[in-house]
């Protein structure tokens, strides 16, 4: 794996996920085999998701594919002149624009041409959010909105937008969205449509407080606590 992810990075300045990232998304996906993986943006981690869904397959299992969405036309470009060819029968690189959209009370930003399909693992990454009308820095609202149009429980490993992490912890409570300290990366599910449609005020009661200071502040989990099992 180490060989490919240099072969993809020749000739390319690539930034986002750390090493220790590559490490746990490598091992969740050969531990958990999803079969429809959705990405928001494409670079090195598309090559070590694509890397363990091969090697999942080469134990018997099916053969599972990837959406890498990517808003940047030049590191799309980028994608699809680097990755192997072996890479590029499972990986679907998609380029869209992104646009300001609301979840209730919350602005974020989300692209427009997200397929269709039954994505059961999400790897939300890239830069940070910004509106692209006026730069304001937003959350990853595709994530809340994949979830309410799926029919299956979803998962997802989020990357350092902790703009990001504080929502998904307003919308699916503590338990669904954990944020490792050590890891530096929060763990969502499994969570489903039915969670996401209405807000539960039992998730916003630690934060609002009437008549004095408001606490914005995120819940971190404990290092040596795990990720909530799969079912």
């Amino acid at each position: 794996m180490w060989s490919q992810m240099l072969q993809y990075t020749h000739g390319s300045d690539v930034t986002g996920a750390s090493m220790s990232d590559f490490l746990t998304l490598y091992e969740y996906v050969r531990a958990h085999k999803p079969r429809e993986i959705l990405e928001f943006g494409t670079g090195v981690s598309s090559v070590v998701l694509a890397h363990a869904l091969l090697e999942n397959a080469a134990e018997g299992g099916p053969l599972g594919r990837i959406t890498s969405m990517e808003e940047d036309l030049y590191w799309h470009g980028q994608a699809a002149d680097n990755l192997s060819d072996k890479h590029k029968q499972i990986i679907d690189l998609v380029h869209s624009p992104k646009v300001d959209g609301f979840y209730k009370l919350f602005r974020g930003v989300r692209y427009t041409e997200i397929p269709d399909r039954p994505y059961d693992f999400i790897f939300s990454d890239g830069p940070e959010r910004h509106s692209p009308l006026n730069n304001d820095k937003l959350f990853d609202l595709d994530l809340i909105l994949i979830v309410l149009r799926s029919n299956r429980p979803v998962y997802a490993i989020v990357d350092n937008h902790y703009l990001t992490f504080y929502i998904l912890q307003k919308v699916f409570g503590l338990n669904n969205a954990r944020y490792s300290v050590s890891h530096r990366l929060m763990f969502v599910g499994p969570v489903s449509a039915d969670q996401a449609r209405h807000l539960r005020k039992e998730n916003f009661v630690p934060d609002l407080r009437l008549f004095c200071a408001t606490e914005l502040k995120l819940r971190m989990a404990l290092d040596e606590e795990s990720p909530p099992p799969r079912d």
